[in-house]
């Protein structure tokens, strides 16, 4: 009685999402209801969560508070593709494209996450895959849009923040206010030329990810984006 309950209110979800497609509409291109559900795995959550913890699924599922914050998790997730997909947007317009090489790289680590995550070999994620009708190359090609997506948007990342620079003041700036951070194993302040390279790297990193976040802030709000959740 419990599964058939459970597959019903899933199934009752899945309607209710397919009659709400688009969520969103950015710039005029939109957000499907199964996109975000790929991106929530609200389904999955709630599937496990009811097995597990019926008690709690049930109160989550029946309650205004429950309901309300799967609706804010939903706006959350949904909120990260409208940024992603303005960047995606903005990368094309600048006629950029996504390096081969990276993505090729993007594609291993993947796959060595999914490895590393069910401790699987070469040959046990091959076996794995073959009982799915796939072949590790077939599971590449799957994976393949995102990785391109990813290499897309990090290529627009660097266009954005190519004019990023660190100054010697900076660095030496950097390196007079914070005289703790260069210590050796006896305590001593280590010379700013054996750290140079390490502050430089570290004031880099952080001026380029302030540059970053002010374009998407900006991009945001200019965005013609129309939300439908």
């Amino acid at each position: 009685m419990k599964k058939l309950l459970a597959f019903a209110v899933f199934a009752g979800l899945t309607l209710w999402g397919l009659a709400q497609n688009p969520v969103a509409v950015v710039n005029n291109e939109p957000i499907t209801k199964e996109e975000l559900d790929s991106a929530t795995q609200l389904n999955q959550i709630l599937f496990t969560l009811y097995f597990q913890y019926p008690r709690f699924a049930q109160t989550i599922l029946t309650t205004p508070e429950g309901k309300a914050l799967l609706t804010r998790y939903q706006r959350d997730v949904l909120e990260d593709l409208i940024l992603r997909k303005i960047q995606v947007q903005e990368a094309q317009a600048q006629g950029l494209s996504a390096d081969p090489a990276r993505v090729q790289e993007l594609l291993d680590r993947m796959i060595e996450h999914i490895k590393s995550y069910y401790g699987f070999s070469d040959e046990e994620l091959a076996a794995e895959l073959a009982k799915e009708g796939l072949t590790l190359e077939g599971f590449r090609n799957e994976l393949r849009p995102q990785a391109e997506e990813q290499a897309l948007v990090e290529a627009l990342k660097a266009a954005v923040t190519a004019g990023v620079s660190v100054s010697e003041d900076e660095i030496s700036a950097y390196y007079a206010a914070n005289p703790g951070q260069f210590l050796d194993d006896q305590g001593n302040t280590l010379p700013l030329a054996q750290v140079h390279d390490k502050i430089a790297s570290l004031l880099f990193s952080q001026k380029q990810e302030s540059v970053w976040q002010e374009w998407l802030k900006k991009a945001r709000e200019t965005a013609n984006v129309q939300i439908n959740l």
